[in-house]
């Protein structure tokens, strides 16, 4: 040892040929053997913590403050349309069920709307069943489905309506196509009388025309007088008329005949397209009153606004009856209970690159003063894209969502993780020694020194 070696005496400790080395060194004390070694110990110890602060690993970290959330957020209950409030049958903070009426609206102005559209769609959908009959030409009516499925005395008033409209337009038509039936009728009996009259004729002209030729050559020899003759040719020029006049009645019969059958045609064709026309009209109504009479339906029944999912009433922003709810607005939110909790970070924009999905977490809740050495594990599940703004505090933040170990649970034990908890988040971005840490503003300040203007 160093301290042995200073500290030897005597003749064997001389080197030879130095006359007074024995008498020149002065034994050592030992008050001065110890400031040795406390010197030597300090040193040491100063190498030692200059070793560690150059090469000791330290965690490094990126801390941001956060608080405890829903994985699938609360869900806002709002409403399309708006209307005035009727009743508010919850309470802040209270349970509700999936489904359980939250607040029922007035129903006056929306079932006036309803009743108005069913009745439209009613009494489109009894003349379309109507119609469809006029043009088949059946004597029965099917009606609609939803007619048939209605009770209501609004559909039965109309079902009856359009069976006593098309017995009428039915005898109405029935009535014009009996007239010119009549018509034909009577002159069919005109065109049978007239040929019965024109076979006499005919008849009665053969036998004048049989006495002409007969007469005509004795009148000749001069055995019958001549006015024989001129009557028998008088009487052949009436029957020819009356024939020529029997002729023309006949062929008048016939036209009046053809006249009464297209007439009859014609008034068939006219009911028919007629039919077809208010049909075709009926049908485009009747399909845009389906989908307003679906539509207030849907609106009738949105009058009672329901919980979409189990969870409990948070910032409820209606209280009482009579307020009015404009259409989107948010009427509370339901936090959902079962799901998983996750903890929303609040990050820097300058410190958003040293974050990346999948990054361990440390996570400490400031609200367990009693527990400040509790620290739970976690890991980041994502970070938002972009910044996002806050306009309370008019900051930009990247938002990073961290869920926490499966050992978590058991760490927490009876203590129990509500939203909005409060929580410090620190993501652990690897390890450098302190030495780095303590140069590194040094160093960026010369890295931003050194580059030219």
């Amino acid at each position: 040892m160093l301290n042995n070696t200073t500290t030897a005496t005597g003749p064997d400790s001389a080197h030879p040929g130095d006359p007074g080395s024995a008498a020149s060194a002065p034994p050592a004390t030992p008050g001065a053997t110890r400031t040795r070694r406390v010197a030597l110990l300090v040193g040491l110890g100063v190498l030692a913590l200059l070793g560690w602060i150059a090469l000791a690993p330290l965690d490094e970290g990126v801390p941001a403050a956060g608080q405890v959330v829903v994985d699938t957020r609360p869900k806002p209950v709002q409403h399309l349309t708006g209307g005035i409030v009727l009743k508010v049958l919850v309470g802040e903070g209270e349970a509700v069920k999936a489904g359980q009426p939250l607040v029922q609206l007035d129903t006056a102005a929306t079932a006036a709307v309803h009743e108005a559209v069913r009745q439209r769609y009613y009494a489109l959908r009894a003349a379309q069943a109507r119609l469809e009959a006029e043009r088949d030409g059946r004597s029965t009516i099917h009606w609609h489905p939803d007619l048939q499925a209605s009770g209501a005395t609004a559909a039965q008033a109309h079902m009856q309506t359009q069976q006593t409209l098309m017995l009428s337009r039915r005898l109405a038509l029935d009535a014009e196509l009996n007239a010119l039936s009549e018509s034909a009728q009577a002159q069919q009996a005109l065109l049978r009388s007239t040929d019965t009259m024109l076979q006499g004729r005919f008849s009665q002209l053969a036998l004048i025309q049989e006495e002409l030729s007969n007469t005509a050559p004795l009148v000749q020899a001069g055995y019958a007088p001549r006015n024989r003759l001129l009557e028998l040719q008088r009487q052949q020029a009436e029957a020819d008329t009356l024939i020529a006049e029997l002729r023309g009645q006949r062929e008048r019969a016939q036209r009046a005949l053809a006249e009464i059958a297209q007439r009859r045609l014609q008034r068939q064709s006219e009911f028919r397209r007629d039919v077809q026309q208010q049909l075709s009209e009926v049908l485009r109504d009747v399909d845009a009153d389906a989908q307003r009479l679906q539509a207030a339906e849907q609106e009738a029944q949105r009058t009672e606004i329901v919980a979409p999912v189990d969870g409990h009433v948070l910032g409820l922003a209606v209280q009482s009856a009579g307020s009015v709810v404009q259409p989107a607005q948010k009427l509370m939110d339901i936090v959902p209970v079962g799901e998983g909790l996750l903890i929303e970070a609040r990050v820097q924009p300058h410190l958003a690159d040293r974050i990346q999905a999948g990054q361990p977490v440390d996570v400490r809740f400031t609200a367990f003063a009693h527990s400040p050495q509790l620290l739970l594990e976690g890991e980041v599940v994502s970070l938002s894209a972009d910044a996002l703004f806050d306009p309370a505090n008019h900051n930009s933040y990247f938002l990073a969502r961290v869920a926490l170990a499966p050992t978590a649970a058991a760490q927490l034990g009876d203590r129990t993780l509500v939203p909005g908890l409060p929580a410090e988040v620190v993501f652990k971005t690897g390890e450098r020694s302190l030495l780095t840490y303590w140069l590194h503003p040094l160093t960026k300040r010369l890295a931003w020194s050194m580059k030219e203007e």
